[in-house]
């Protein structure tokens, strides 16, 4: 979670400035430190599951940001920081409506670039090149927005830190 809260900062600093004064960016972080507190619940043998998950398995899996939302909203999080908790699956364009909010197309950027460069049970980690190949196509496809995107190219390819050297193409 570090990593995607590290990921959401570098996208958000390389946005055009207009888009960059609209981030909330103590609310992106916090979120990005929890937005898969939910997984706590989420059975071992399906979070932990080294094959394709099953359709029903993968309902379960992704219930963790609702998951979440609820084990958190009695925590004194504000309802910004909880609905990006709860929402941080939810593409640019979901149930074909446009989702526009800049802190929730950060994090969900963040998070898969993270789920797809990170090594799982499941899964070796890609690299930066073949994440980046995946998440144009969802730009391409009306799921990630271009600015959001070109700002994580942007951070990939600009003074990396050393804990996300291995960000840099």
């Amino acid at each position: 979670m570090k990593v995607t809260s590290e990921v959401c900062e570098r996208i958000a600093n390389n946005l055009p400035p207009a888009l960059k004064d609209t981030v909330n960016m103590k609310d992106l972080k916090e979120a990005a430190m929890l937005h898969d507190f939910g997984k706590v619940l989420i059975p071992p043998e399906i979070l932990n599951n080294n094959g394709k998950l099953t359709p029903e398995e993968l309902k379960i899996m992704r219930f963790h940001s609702e998951l979440g939302y609820q084990l958190l909203k009695k925590e004194g999080l504000n309802e910004n920081v909880l609905n990006l908790i709860r929402n941080h699956h939810n593409n640019l364009t979901t149930g074909g409506k446009f989702v526009y909010d800049v802190d929730l197309q950060i994090l969900n950027l963040a998070d898969k670039y993270s789920a797809l460069t990170e090594k799982r049970v499941y899964k070796d980690a890609l690299s930066p090149a073949q994440a980046l190949t995946i998440l144009a196509a969802e730009v391409k496809d009306g799921k990630v927005h271009p600015l959001v995107f070109d700002a994580l190219v942007k951070s990939i390819n600009s003074n990396p830190f050393a804990n996300l050297e291995t960000m840099k193409l």
